[in-house]
């Protein structure tokens, strides 16, 4: 009976090992790996998305920067000033698109800038305007030099708008993506250092 009742004891312990949610011990000297896999993987993991971040962040800068300044224009404290005279109308893509030349005064004119006025788009008008050179980024809209009417811009609402869409989407995104990269990258670091003490104290 007293041989019976240890292995009983000895079976009832071994239950409880492996028992779900029992604590298990642990080899000295060895860390439980991290979520996310390999740290090779973590390593691709934080360059895409520390590449991701840097051309989301690239783009919001860069297009809100272009579309701060065209707002500046249309309030008269940024842009070359001018004047503008309307040349034609024309279809592009789903909206019709005013024309003019710019004459800075002092420099040779430009043709075919597009033109914001809230006062229509009649041929041959004459008026006051400041320019913002075209430049080329991920947004097709700065690509044209773009004059605004001083004291009647047109326009304005749609730049805002565009603006407020376009850097929330770019900054929110590359935002994600940077804290995630630097996240990743955190374990990575604090990682290495936990392995580099252990096998100081080894």
């Amino acid at each position: 009976m007293g041989g019976r009742g240890r292995r009983n004891v000895r079976r009832r312990r071994a239950e409880h090992r492996g028992a779900p949610g029992a604590p298990r011990p642990e080899s000295s000297g060895r860390f439980p790996r991290a979520p996310g896999g390999s740290p090779a993987r973590r390593l691709g993991l934080v360059a895409v998305s520390g590449l991701l971040a840097y051309f989301f962040l690239a783009v919001g800068v860069q297009f809100g920067g272009h579309e701060v300044r065209a707002l500046g224009a249309a309030y008269g404290w940024s842009g070359e000033a001018g004047r503008v005279t309307v040349t034609h109308e024309a279809q592009v893509r789903r909206e019709v698109r005013c024309y003019g030349t710019f004459d800075p005064g002092d420099g040779p004119a430009r043709e075919g800038v597009w033109f914001h006025s809230s006062h229509g788009c009649a041929p041959g008008r004459v008026v006051g305007a400041r320019l913002v050179d075209g430049e080329e980024t991920w947004v097709s809209t700065t690509l044209e030099d773009r004059a605004y009417e001083v004291g009647a811009p047109g326009g304005v609402f749609g730049s805002v708008l565009l603006l407020l869409v376009i850097g929330l989407l770019c900054f929110g995104l590359g935002g994600l993506f940077g804290l995630g990269a630097a996240a990743v990258g955190g374990g990575l670091a604090l990682e290495a250092v936990r392995r580099l003490r252990g096998g100081q104290s080894k």
